[in-house]
């Protein structure tokens, strides 16, 4: 169909952003007024799906929360974006062979299977050329090759479908993240940093340089790891170790540790151990990343990280990983470039970062 008669047709360009986690869905949408983006609306659904709930019936669940959600609270764009990432998704940066934009469309599946550890005929591919390099004399093209598992990709096109949504995108949650920095933090083209979107069960990693994703990369240490560890110490139940999440901070300067003592506040003492340490393996990993980045012969070292997700509530931790990588640690405001973000919550605001960058996609995107 002619894009003009869609446009024609179908006149709003509002899109819903949706990060569907497995702990929550968070909505976002914005509109533009005067080249100025507001704030339609925001949600935070917390989701209670018991783990051996049967696949079909989970998505019907989540995807009725969602409808249910946008009827309550009138919201009528047509248009959805949402976005995948830890095992259903792999990002590549390759080198492949210099060939022009039709070669590449027809060879693209033969060059990039012996980077992706799939079946090729299970995972929809794309890929993003960066730019013309030569590498041992030989004119080559740098590429980011992306490849979702078409199973995992048709579960989010089924929510937003059975929520009355046209799915018009399924993006990767560290470029989602990408695209909102760059609405966030306009003019840093000339840092590298560090993006960490902390969730229930994977943290997204991006490393952004002069504006271009350098580096991604999912790390299975997340809000789950520092429940359980939580669980362990204090023998708590779930409900029990968020309120001490809520309640309590990292104790990160001797000072917070003597008056933790002097207070004999045993549960602070111990979720701070057990967070700590489970921070500790996640530093050991995302230096890992940082010295895969550096290895490459890059100009620019980490300047800053800046933290996402909903773990990014957990008191002291940007100061616990300033001190740990030695470098400004901030936590994200994905609505700081708005006139006015109507009372979002500022415990909420970390967690709505992937669908707020979901929601900055506009409907020239899909043209």
């Amino acid at each position: 169909m002619d894009s003009n008669f869609v446009k024609l047709l179908f006149p709003p360009k509002e899109i819903i952003g949706i990060d569907i986690g497995t702990y929550s869905v968070k909505l976002v949408c914005f509109w533009e007024e005067k080249k100025q983006f507001k704030l339609r609306d925001w949600g935070h659904i917390p989701l209670s799906i018991k783990p051996d709930t049967p696949g079909e019936e989970k998505k019907s669940i989540i995807a009725r929360e969602i409808k249910n959600y946008l009827k309550k609270k009138g919201i009528q764009a047509k248009y959805a974006a949402a976005s995948i990432s830890g095992n259903a998704v792999i990002v590549r940066y390759v080198k492949l062979p210099k060939l022009s934009k039709k070669e590449v469309a027809l060879t693209i599946n033969i060059e990039a299977e012996p980077f992706i550890p799939f079946d090729i005929r299970d995972v929809n591919l794309t890929y993003y050329i960066l730019g013309d390099v030569m590498e041992e004399g030989q004119p080559k093209m740098e590429t980011v090759l992306v490849a979702a598992k078409k199973d995992a990709v048709m579960d989010k096109i089924d929510i937003l479908s059975e929520a009355g949504l046209e799915p018009l995108i399924i993006d990767v949650d560290s470029f989602a993240l990408e695209t909102l920095y760059e609405r966030v933090a306009p003019g840093n083209d000339s840092n590298a940093v560090l993006i960490l979107n902390i969730g229930h069960k994977v943290t997204n990693l991006s490393i952004i340089s002069q504006g271009i994703t350098r580096v991604v990369r999912d790390i299975f240490i997340a809000g789950s790891t520092f429940d359980k560890a939580v669980q362990k110490i204090l023998k708590l139940d779930p409900a029990a170790v968020d309120a001490l999440k809520k309640s309590r901070k990292l104790l990160v300067t001797d000072e917070e540790k003597e008056a933790a003592i002097e207070e004999f506040d045993r549960d602070g003492i111990a979720a701070s151990k057990a967070a700590g340490a489970v921070l500790k393996d996640l530093y050991s990993e995302i230096s890992r990343s940082i010295d895969f980045y550096l290895s490459q012969g890059v100009d620019h070292s980490i300047s800053k990280i800046v933290l996402s997700g909903g773990v990014a509530n957990l008191g002291n931790i940007s100061r616990f990983m300033a001190g740990e990588f030695k470098v400004p640690v901030e936590i994200i405001n994905p609505f700081s470039f708005l006139p006015e973000t109507k009372n979002v919550p500022r415990e909420i605001l970390p967690s709505l970062a992937v669908a707020a960058g979901l929601a900055l996609r506009k409907l020239k995107d899909w043209e």
